[in-house]
């Protein structure tokens, strides 16, 4: 594997983790319906296995984000984060089945071509 091709590997997975874990921060928060019942929401972070997980995926992140950050620039690597926008907003249509309007997917695109103007830019 080149050098090239591990860092995206690296910038990759650690989108993937940024996008992993806001589903599972959203799995654990859920979708309110204001019932008096409902327990707060600091019961809800201290207690909820999918927060707990989203945090670990959160630390795995990190442990990425750093091994990325030593292989390329930084004004590289950030850039590349936006596509966790972009991972982010397909799995809020597709799997949380959240509604997205056609300037949310016209944005998306333009984050998309960013990327692939500042992507060839990793060696």
């Amino acid at each position: 594997m080149t050098a090239t091709a591990a860092t995206l590997l690296l910038l990759l997975a650690s989108v993937a983790c940024e996008v992993a874990g806001q589903l599972c921060f959203k799995r654990g928060i859920g979708h309110e319906t204001g019932e008096a019942e409902a327990p707060s929401l600091l019961h809800k972070v201290l207690h909820s296995p999918w927060i707990a997980l989203g945090v670990a995926v959160y630390a795995v992140e990190f442990v990425v984000w750093f091994a990325a950050l030593s292989r390329t620039q930084l004004s590289i690597a950030f850039a590349f984060m936006a596509l966790g926008y972009v991972g982010v907003v397909l799995a809020s249509r597709w799997l949380l089945g959240e509604r997205v309007t056609l300037r949310r997917w016209a944005g998306v695109g333009m984050i998309v071509i960013g990327v692939a103007l500042v992507g060839p830019q990793l060696a």
